[in-house]
């Protein structure tokens, strides 16, 4: 039994580079449909022709096999020098395309609706990943990706562990991020003001406690902090999705 704990331990922990895993990005779908009006759900739903939130929230990583699709790998992040602040800097990168990405979408009026289709794949996801502190991590460590620690006496990185082994372990669940924090309407309208350099940096605001894990061993304690870190970006990535989508879908 413990040798097939610890199997489906290092699956867990293998999918570095995949913001929140399948669950955490169709939980920040889940969100921002909690929060739109029915117009705006039914419009976005007729552009992805067919697809469930959890395939559009996934569809950036489910394409990641595609060497046809390989230019947008690093579509999702954005890594800074430590103490530097976000900024919108040319190339392919998360805070740029996405940008760009709310712009076009809103003149879709010159987009054929494939092309409209895309690039809401690219806010369903890109929105999530934005809202995982390492995806706008440091440059010296990939965000994260070659820091190595240990929990629960299984090997990981860092951003692999943020990405999906803390959902995981710590078994977060939708109704977790829907109630992570209740805003009086004056906070609720602050967070939905669309300002993507600015949600880089509230994101990138909690990376002293990222990095603040224990060398090289992992208390549970780390991991069940990090999870109400978590839960409350999963909940802000959906509030904020839902403001976008509503800015640009609310007419069809």
């Amino acid at each position: 039994m413990n040798r097939i704990f610890s199997i489906l331990l290092v699956l867990l922990f293998s999918a570095s580079g995949f913001a929140w895993g399948r669950k955490g990005h169709t939980m920040v779908a889940q969100v921002a449909f909690s929060y739109l009006d029915e117009a705006t759900k039914k419009n976005v739903l007729g552009y992805l022709d067919g697809m469930s939130l959890e395939e559009a929230a996934n569809w950036m990583d489910d394409i990641k096999g595609d060497r046809s699709k390989d230019f947008m790998k690093p579509y999702h992040y954005a890594n800074f020098p430590k103490g530097a602040k976000p900024a919108d800097r040319e190339g392919s990168n998360i805070v740029r395309v996405l940008n760009n990405t709310i712009l076009e979408l809103g003149g879709k009026d010159k987009l054929d609706r494939e092309e409209i289709k895309t690039k809401l794949l690219f806010l369903f996801h890109l929105v999530g990943d934005l809202h995982q502190p390492l995806h706008v991590g440091y440059e010296h460590d990939k965000g994260g990706n070659t820091v190595q620690l240990n929990y629960r006496g299984q090997g990981t990185n860092l951003h692999s562990f943020w990405d999906s082994g803390i959902i995981s372990t710590q078994n977060i669940q939708l109704s977790d991020c829907i109630n992570a924090k209740t805003y009086v309407p004056e906070e609720l309208a602050e967070i939905r003001k669309i300002n993507v350099v600015g949600w880089s940096e509230e994101s990138r605001s909690h990376l002293a406690h990222v990095y603040a894990y224990g060398n090289p061993k992992v208390q549970d304690r780390y991991a069940s902090e990090s999870a109400k870190i978590i839960e409350l970006q999963i909940q802000k990535a959906g509030i904020r999705l839902a403001a976008v989508l509503q800015l640009l879908f609310r007419t069809a």
